[in-house]
């Protein structure tokens, strides 16, 4: 509930939304394209100023004499870097004013007059000789053409920003704009001026009013702003508009349609269900007309859809209702209650890796003194193998249960009528053995199938390579061999399928029949029951949940004798 009432207040309509994203657009763009002009205006004003200034003091510098130009910096900056720096930093004093006062000559006063002169006649609001202390951030004057009252003296200094005169002198727009409290803002130009020799002696700056063009800018802003903000208004509402008219009046339908279908009852859904879209009737010949016929095809494919899984469901439930029976009848026909005799202890499990597999194990009474146990791996899996594995499983249980045989001519007569009704072209690795529980004897037949594995009474488990012959139903001349040994009191046989030591991980590595073997040997003298879950819990640890492609078949009997 509190969810759906958050989303109700964070609901904008699209309108809203188009509105206020062509509102700010198109005030980024009107600002962007504003700025962009007053930039270029502002570069192309600078760039007159500069010339102009550039000119203005070539000019000036024409009329100047050089020499005495030189030798008035030179002294300058000789007096100037001679004095201590307590007297330098009061330039009210006497000490400072005596050092430099008799630079102030007649010559001086002739090129003062060059630069009030230009200054008068361009209606400049300063014209002047420096250089810089670097070291101390300070313009030393040389001479100024300022008026009377302002102007400075050879050597008297103030602070600045030393670093941005040479990025002027190298510039082709730059100006140094600073605001004074008396005229208000000033834009300063700079040219290097150099000795006879070449050598750098400071610099020719001028001081440009730049208050008219500060003040025409600012016109021009408050001008362009209110402008600019009602065109974009304008504009905005007109195209929001227009945008409702061809484009959101549409989706709104469509999605009227949209929600309309959500809530359409699809259980019951047939062919006659009328649609919700194709009344719409969009024809805007763009991309919404588009839409708008890609939802109608939509609608009529999920419409057969829903109608073929609706039978596909169905026939689906009914195979897995069928398969569950499958499933139940198939682990019916394998034991599962297993005798409780002195003569041994007996214990088997089988886990399919689908829901019906193609293993099977089988242990029964030939006669009174006589067990026969079977474990056999039909070649392919599911339904099939199941139905392969029963009859396999029923003809060597009806052969073997006629009365003691060699297991290898058992073998002879049930390949050949597996022969007769595989037409599938299945096999099966099968091992059979009958054990004579008075002598240990056991006689066995291994068909194609793996090595059992034996623990002799206090020993350990291992492998027993036994004989080996085709597996059944794989041709049908086949000479099967049967072979014996004898299990002695407390000895423990082991069979299994291949999905033991073929159990996979996500690494795709195998088990394998050396890490059964080890976790057999981890309790070597468990009974068979334990012995079958220590090997079911060994897989689960070494797979860790990877998904397992055969099934898991063993048989585990611990022999104890005639008591």
């Amino acid at each position: 509930m509190g969810y759906k009432k958050d989303q109700e207040e964070r609901y904008v309509s699209l309108q809203t939304k188009a509105f206020r994203i062509i509102l700010v657009w198109s005030l980024i763009i009107i600002l962007v394209g504003s700025t962009v002009g007053i930039l270029l205006h502002t570069y192309s004003s600078l760039r007159h100023y500069k010339e102009e200034a550039d000119h203005l003091l070539d000019s000036m510098m024409a009329l100047q004499d050089s020499a005495y130009i030189e030798k008035i910096f030179r002294e300058t900056q000789r007096i100037y870097y001679s004095l201590p720096e307590k007297v330098l930093e009061d330039q009210s004093s006497d000490e400072f004013d005596n050092a430099f006062r008799p630079l102030v000559d007649d010559d001086f006063d002739a090129a003062r007059d060059i630069l009030v002169k230009f200054r008068e006649n361009s209606k400049r609001r300063n014209v002047f000789l420096m250089f810089q202390d670097i070291e101390n951030s300070r313009v030393v004057y040389v001479v100024d053409g300022d008026e009377d009252e302002w102007a400075y003296l050879p050597g008297q200094w103030t602070d600045v920003d030393v670093h941005e005169t040479e990025i002027i002198v190298n510039s082709q727009w730059r100006l140094a704009i600073t605001h004074d409290d008396v005229y208000g803002w000033i834009g300063s130009d700079a040219e290097a001026i150099y000795g006879q020799n070449g050598e750098f002696l400071g610099y020719a700056v001028v001081d440009l009013d730049m208050n008219d063009f500060l003040q025409t800018m600012l016109s021009f802003l408050l001008i362009l702003i209110p402008l600019a903000v009602l065109l974009v208004v304008l504009f905005a509402v007109l195209f929001a508009k227009m945008l409702k008219k061809d484009i959101i009046t549409h989706l709104i339908s469509l999605s009227t349609a949209a929600r309309e279908y959500t809530q359409m009852d699809k259980v019951n859904l047939a062919k006659e269900t009328p649609s919700v879209y194709e009344p719409l009737r969009i024809e805007t010949a763009d991309e919404i007309e588009d839409l708008w016929k890609s939802m109608t095809v939509m609608e009529a494919d999920i419409k057969d859809s829903i109608i073929k899984m609706r039978e596909i469901t169905a026939v689906q439930e009914r195979m897995d209702a069928e398969l569950s029976i499958a499933t139940r009848i198939q682990m019916g026909m394998l034991p599962d209650e297993f005798p409780d005799r002195t003569e041994y202890d007996l214990y088997a499990s089988m886990e399919p890796a689908l829901e019906v597999g193609g293993d099977l194990y089988d242990f029964f009474m030939v006669d009174d003194t006589h067990l026969a146990m079977v474990i056999a791996d039909v070649s392919d899996k599911g339904v099939s193998a199941a139905l392969f594995m029963v009859v396999t499983k029923t003809m060597i249980r009806s052969q073997t249960e006629q009365g003691l045989q060699d297991p290898a001519v058992i073998f002879d007569v049930v390949n050949r009528k597996l022969m007769e009704v595989n037409r599938a072209y299945m096999f099966v690795t099968a091992w059979l053995g009958i054990l004579d529980l008075e002598s240990g004897r056991l006689v066995y037949v291994n068909a194609g199938h793996e090595y059992p594995v034996i623990r002799r009474a206090g020993g350990l488990f291992e492998l027993y390579k036994d004989e080996h012959s085709v597996p059944l139903a794989a041709r049908e001349d086949v000479e099967f061999v049967s072979g014996e040994f004898t299990v002695g009191r407390g000895d423990t046989l082991f069979l299994y399928t291949d999905g033991v030591p073929e159990a996979n991980n996500e690494k795709e590595e195998l088990l394998g029949a050396d890490r059964m073997i080890e976790i057999l040997n981890r309790e070597p003298d468990a009974a068979p029951k334990e012995v079958i879950e220590n090997v079911k819990d060994g897989i689960s640890e070494f797979v860790k949940g990877a998904e397992q492609f055969d099934d898991t078949t063993m048989l585990c009997l611990k022999f104890n004798g005639i008591q």
